[in-house]
């Protein structure tokens, strides 16, 4: 991923240098950039997201491998022939590194180190940190394994049948900030619809009309403004991007942005506890926001 955004930005900066036109070279350079990060940072997120969706789903499978262990165990079979064993079933993603380990331990690897190499590479969740580590203790310190295990498969379920619980209360909260970020779209709306029209011209008691409010930037070219007439221009097709109608259409626009943002990662940490999964709700919210409003621009509901 490095190498492949590395390349394309090369490229890109080499085909804004070479441009004849200053505008031109400056705009592709930067977009080049922000190319870059996106390039970088989008798959980042992604894969982190999948990584925490197959560790939480190692996290439900725990306790099935441990009582499945267990029966193996209650066969006489010595342990590390109990974990061979087990691996030939199906755990879904926790199957991966149980296959793993059993083949580790075929190929003569110590079960120890086999269980360390395993718990080095879970350790990011500490429900398969602590519980690997008692499953490491209980073989190596003696006494009544199976117990132990079965203790341990049982405290797992009943933590994961309260975390399911707790989502199931929390999903209210989330439907409730979801909603939060849609109201905030509407009022918005509204008030550019009803407001634009009245700051834009006014009667004269004579006849005819006058311009009442001026946008700060219709008579200015700074940088600041610059950014203020993206959305009007490139995103909302507004004649005049940096007049009253574009101007308040821009703000509101990065308003709705960084609200959906914000609310999708309130959402992450409500229902999930995890920063990367409220980067996937702050997603959907930033496009479902786009969408809306894009679509009321298409249907003239923005009052510009």
């Amino acid at each position: 991923m490095v190498l492949i955004a590395i390349s394309i930005t090369a490229f890109l900066i080499i085909l804004g240098l070479l441009s004849p036109d200053e505008k031109t070279r400056i705009g592709v350079i930067s977009n080049a950039f922000i190319l870059f990060a996106f390039m970088l940072i989008l798959p980042l997120i992604f894969l982190r997201y999948q990584r925490e969706k197959a560790i939480r789903e190692m996290e439900e499978k725990m306790p099935a491998f441990l009582r499945d262990l267990v029966e193996a165990l209650n066969s006489g079979l010595p342990f590390h022939q109990a974990i061979i064993a087990s691996s030939k079933l199906d755990y879904g993603e926790l199957s991966k590194e149980i296959k793993k380990m059993a083949n580790q331990i075929s190929w003569g690897m110590p079960v120890n180190k086999a269980l360390d190499q395993f718990i080095d590479r879970v350790k990011s969740s500490k429900k398969l940190y602590m519980s690997l580590k008692i499953l490491r203790e209980s073989y190596f310190t003696g006494g009544d394994v199976v117990s132990t295990l079965n203790s341990l498969a049982d405290n797992l379920t009943q933590l994961n049948e309260v975390e399911r619980e707790k989502g199931g209360i929390l999903n209210q909260y989330v439907i409730l900030i979801y909603a939060i970020v849609f109201i905030f779209v509407a009022i918005l709306v509204a008030v550019n619809r009803l407001m634009i029209p009245i700051f834009k011209v006014s009667e004269m008691p004579g006849g005819g009309e006058i311009a009442v409010f001026k946008s700060p930037c219709s008579e200015s070219s700074n940088f600041i403004c610059e950014i203020m007439a993206i959305p009007a221009q490139y995103l909302f097709g507004i004649e005049d991007p940096k007049g009253i109608g574009g101007y308040y259409v821009s703000i509101f626009f990065y308003m709705s942005t960084i609200i959906a943002i914000a609310c999708g990662m309130v959402v992450g940490e409500i229902r999930e506890g995890s920063t990367i999964a409220g980067l996937k709700h702050s997603v959907i919210l930033t496009v479902a926001v786009w969408g809306i409003l894009l679509l009321l621009k298409i249907f003239n509901f923005l009052g510009v």
